[in-house]
């Protein structure tokens, strides 16, 4: 094998070397173009067909996310009952509605067909780029459970405001509400 590589880089060694370079290197361009041109076309197919399987696999995630109509109304009824409760306007009811926001939010992440235990294990699956506001989200959430966890844990206007804030925000670009 090795000495096959040898004479092949022999004979083009000695092909070149002759006194016609000119007319010599004439095959190695037209071949090297020919190839140029071949992979190309090679290049353009594989661009056109990647963008058919990303295009494919937007359509398939569109429809999974989309929700049902009696989903969706259920959501909606969810989400007025939270608005309601901020409107009372005392601490009590504040944290109902960050309690609910967080329940309308996870309910519409397993309807969505997001997988797990609870609301934490179903944030983990979603990156950035999935919902711009994920960050956000784990912080409300994060809210949401001292609420539950701590006894005395104090929620001012200001915050449940913000809370319940980014569960719209999220909703929103979900499309949900």
């Amino acid at each position: 094998m090795r000495t096959e590589i040898y004479k092949l880089i022999d004979f083009f060694s000695e092909y070149l070397s002759t006194a016609n370079f000119e007319r010599n290197i004439l095959p190695l361009k037209i071949i090297s173009v020919s190839i140029s041109i071949g992979l190309l076309i090679v290049i353009i197919y594989l661009i056109f067909q990647i963008r058919k399987d990303i295009q494919a696999s937007l359509e398939t995630i569109t429809e999974s996310a989309t929700i049902s109509g009696v989903h969706k109304e259920n959501l909606i009824k969810g989400w007025q009952a939270v608005l309601d409760k901020m409107e009372k306007g005392d601490e009590a009811d504040y944290k109902l509605a960050v309690i609910e926001a967080d329940k309308v939010f996870d309910n519409l992440l397993k309807n969505i067909g997001y997988q797990g235990e609870d609301m934490g294990e179903r944030l983990k699956q979603i990156t950035s780029a999935q919902l711009a506001n994920i960050n956000e989200l784990w912080q409300a959430h994060k809210i949401r459970n001292q609420l539950v966890h701590e006894e005395n844990f104090q929620l001012k206007e200001h915050e449940a405001k913000r809370v319940i804030e980014i569960y719209k925000k999220a909703l929103d670009e979900l499309e949900a509400i």
